[in-house]
């Protein structure tokens, strides 16, 4: 049942994965071009500063490709289902959670693709360059960011399309009502309570599923592919 999943979902998304794997590959060699100087030519006279703020130009494009890469994985995952009434899933000799678990797994496996291949860019694009002193490239650490913020947005939204567009609607309305009477609670309890006046209510529980330890932190943390 697997790998008819991941024959199904390979085929249905094969011509989206494809570029934007491409896209994976050369954005770190795009983060590096102009900077730096070939492996084994001088480059002591660099300095550091200039060739980090070079390298920030185009890092907030990895959590956008991402989650892209995500969002497609899954909207494609649930697609044919949505297409066939659900008719396909339901003529099948095994459960519902079976099913699900086949399916999710298959997305899963395709998300590694373009992971692998921003690695192997990121790998690339480090070897083509020499760094200045206390400077390093971290072209593993960049790979598995990438892997764990697609696999995130691939969990989250393929949650998300696996139920009917009411369901969708449903927790979208829920968010929206949170933000909106969230905001409106916490300036009535800012009135009695000092934490609610010097904290927003809605900011900081965005705040704390963006940062460290929320779940999102891995969109919001450093992408960069040369630190110190």
């Amino acid at each position: 049942m697997y790998r008819s999943m991941l024959f199904l979902h390979w085929k249905q998304i094969r011509l989206a994965l494809i570029p934007l794997a491409m896209a994976a590959f050369g954005l770190p060699l795009l983060v590096i071009e102009g900077l730096g100087t070939p492996p084994g030519m001088e480059s002591s006279s660099l300095e550091a500063y200039s060739f980090m703020f070079g390298a920030q130009e185009w890092l907030w494009m990895f959590p956008v490709l991402a989650g892209a890469v995500g969002i497609t994985l899954a909207l494609s995952a649930w697609n044919w289902d949505h297409q066939l009434k659900h008719v396909y899933a339901l003529s099948l000799p095994i459960t519902r959670w079976e099913y699900t678990q086949a399916k999710f797994l298959a997305g899963a496996a395709l998300a590694l693709f373009p992971a692998l291949v921003l690695w192997l860019g990121a790998h690339l694009a480090s070897a083509s360059l020499s760094l200045p002193t206390g400077l390093n490239a971290y072209p593993n650490e960049l790979g598995l960011r990438f892997a764990l913020a697609v696999l995130i947005s691939y969990a989250m939204f393929s949650a998300m399309a696996a139920g009917t567009v009411r369901t969708t609607m449903i927790v979208v309305s829920v968010l929206v009502a949170f933000v909106v009477f969230g905001t409106m609670a916490g300036e009535i309890l800012g009135t009695r309570y000092a934490w609610f006046a010097q904290n927003n209510l809605v900011e900081s529980f965005v705040l704390w599923l963006a940062e460290a330890p929320g779940p999102f932190e891995v969109f919001t943390g450093s992408w960069a592919l040369i630190d110190v």
